[in-house]
């Protein structure tokens, strides 16, 4: 918790009055929502890695000349 903005006085973080002038304590700003992530990269980078090696796959396929079943 920051200082009391009316004192300048330091305050612990469970109270919301200032302890000296008795000031309302500004309110601690919410956390930030976490991004999606698996294996510590973001969703989109495995997104690209799947359509990545899904086009490389599809088209050893078709340059080859093996016909689809």
């Amino acid at each position: 918790m920051p200082n009391c903005p009316n004192c300048g006085t330091w305050n612990p973080d469970d109270k919301t009055l200032c302890w000296r002038c008795q000031t309302e304590l500004p309110r601690p700003a919410p956390p930030k929502p976490k991004r999606q992530t698996i294996l510590g990269f973001p969703l989109w980078v495995w997104v690209a890695l799947l359509l990545f090696f899904a086009a490389t796959s599809l088209g050893q396929c078709f340059i080859s000349g093996i016909p689809p079943a």
